[in-house]
């Protein structure tokens, strides 16, 4: 049986994203580097949480594009879904 790889969430692909801008000397999928990639994906956590609160000219366009709904609600569950795993 052929294993298929799952689609990585936003937070994987960030964290990876991340290392490969580092370039390390080892290797993403070494069974000994767990300990680097919770880092790597713990980092990628905490800056998505700091940006869970958008700045007021984000708000203010989102709400425009979305004709003057909630952009805020909708980017903060969005945010929270990826924090979540999703």
């Amino acid at each position: 049986m052929v294993m298929t790889e799952l689609p990585l969430t936003p937070l994987e692909r960030a964290a990876r994203a991340m290392y490969d801008n580092v370039q390390p000397d080892w290797d993403w999928s070494d069974p000994d580097a767990e300990p680097m990639r919770k880092l790597y994906r713990d980092n990628v956590r905490v800056a998505f949480m700091a940006v869970m609160e958008p700045s007021a000219a984000m708000i203010g366009k989102g709400n425009a594009r979305l004709e003057g709904g909630d952009c805020l609600a909708v980017w903060q569950t969005m945010v929270a879904a990826m924090l979540q795993g999703h």
